[in-house]
């Protein structure tokens, strides 16, 4: 029995990390969870319990994952250890869970899974320092715009939804009754009414303006920006981009997260650089910086994005969603003296102002890497006024699986908040998303590109 238990859990495990990009084979989320159910209704053993969630959990935890241990922006033993250390600690919440099912009286387990699914593992793992939204299950319906609507009535109801899907699969399964499969065909078809209406109301309604946005990406990697001999050639790649986007007329330009080597901030000479360049031509820059501050006699440093404005002012956002066991370590700052080796910094301190900067007669907003993927931070930039959301991350210190998961997480973000995201990444994927989720464009891996477009703005 407990074997089979745990082979169910590795199966579960394996169906589910296969759901989520860059495999996406998000269909396997409808049932993923079955093999699962049939153990942890019957289970007379809280051990099992927590035994098969954990084997469910760290298996889809390393797959999905598995880009943390690829971080060349530090150690091969600081990654490996950040791998493992997030790997381990997101388990807790579907033993959370296991735990949870277990002392509810079995009449009410299969009624109670979704409820518990959102509460325990969803909702509860979003909280505190070491808040993960990135494995929210919505992420495995990327490549379903229909479904992906559904994230405008909650970040939560996609992942309540499939576990609603998973517990009627076990219920045919088991009984095979067929009302069981009458209900599971009749929620899709409600999902695709819902979402088919919405994707048509934004294809029909008229924006109410356009503004012209180019995106610049650099592909310039970690060790090739912070190497001093290469400083003049990186400033001149940048420098041609900017052209192109000013050759194109555009109003705004975005750069990927730490966009030049350069601690603009404090350094007028590298600033003024790009700075006259919009000033001489009425646009704005937005750009992605390292920033040092030194208050009371610390040294604090900052992962923040900068937007030039085109009348030679300047103000800063700081970083307020920090990548745990990445980009600090929670609760033991002092672990670590050098989490980046190539940004020369110490551990990242986390910004405290959801910032919305003046472009025009619009609002624009800024996130940086991780902030997008918490759907609390898009939701409070929003709610200070955003019209426009933009997103500046560098991916390319990671493998592959990052920055295809990464685009996906935006496109969820503009359909919850009916907003448009442009993304620029330093070595992709960059691109411009429309508030009912279509993609006006994606650009490819590891291309030097800049793309400029009139990107609509709705009421």
């Amino acid at each position: 029995m407990k074997y089979k238990g745990i082979l169910a859990a590795f199966i579960s495990g394996v169906l589910l990390s296969l759901s989520y990009p860059p495999i996406s084979l998000g269909f396997l989320a409808w049932f993923f969870f079955v093999p699962m159910l049939y153990f942890l209704i019957s289970s007379i053993d809280i051990k099992d319990n927590i035994l098969f969630m954990f084997i469910a959990s760290i298996v889809s935890n390393l797959i999905i994952l598995n880009w943390i241990a690829f971080n060349s922006g530090t150690s091969v033993s600081v990654g490996l250890i950040s791998y493992f250390s997030a790997c381990f600690y997101l388990t807790i919440f579907w033993i959370f869970f296991g735990v949870v099912i277990y002392f509810i009286p079995k009449k009410y387990k299969l009624f109670s899974v979704p409820f518990v699914w959102v509460l325990f593992i969803e909702i509860l793992r979003n909280f505190g320092p070491l808040a993960f939204p990135w494995l929210d299950l919505s992420l495995t319906q990327s490549n379903y715009n229909i479904i992906l609507q559904l994230s405008s009535v909650h970040p939560n109801a996609i992942s309540f939804i499939l576990l609603a899907l998973n517990v009627l699969v076990y219920e045919y399964l088991k009984s095979k009754e067929i009302k069981f499969f009458v209900y599971f065909s009749i929620i899709l078809c409600l999902i695709s009414v819902y979402g088919k209406s919405q994707i048509q109301y934004y294809k029909d309604t008229q924006p109410k303006d356009y503004i012209n946005i180019s995106i610049g990406q650099p592909v310039i990697f970690p060790d090739e920006k912070w190497d001093r001999e290469l400083k003049k050639r990186n400033f001149d790649i940048m420098d041609s981009l900017l052209m192109q986007s000013i050759e194109d007329k555009a109003e705004i330009v975005v750069w990927p997260e730490v966009s030049v080597p350069s601690y603009l901030a404090t350094n007028v000479n590298d600033r003024l650089f790009f700075h006259s360049r919009i000033m001489d031509n009425n646009a704005f820059l937005i750009l992605g910086i390292p920033e040092s501050r030194f208050i009371n006699g610390k040294r604090f440093s900052y992962n923040s994005a900068m937007i030039m404005f085109p009348d030679g002012n300047f103000d800063i956002y700081q970083k307020i969603f920090l990548v745990p066991f990445a980009e600090y370590v929670p609760f033991f700052k002092s672990w670590l003296d050098k989490m980046n080796q190539f940004d020369d910094m110490g551990s990242f301190t986390p910004g405290s102002e959801y910032k919305v900067f003046p472009v025009k007669e619009y609002n624009v907003a800024t996130l940086i890497c991780y902030d997008s993927s918490s759907p609390k931070i898009v939701d409070k930039m929003v709610r200070n006024g955003a019209d426009i959301l933009f997103v500046v991350t560098n991916d390319s210190y990671v493998g592959e699986f990052m920055p295809y998961q990464h685009f996906e997480l935006a496109k969820i973000r503009a359909i919850e908040q009916r907003i448009p995201i442009i993304q620029s990444a330093n070595n992709g994927i960059s691109g411009i998303i429309l508030p009912s989720g279509e993609v006006l464009y994606k650009s490819h891996l590891n291309e030097r590109v800049v793309h400029t477009e009139r990107v609509p703005i709705y009421e």
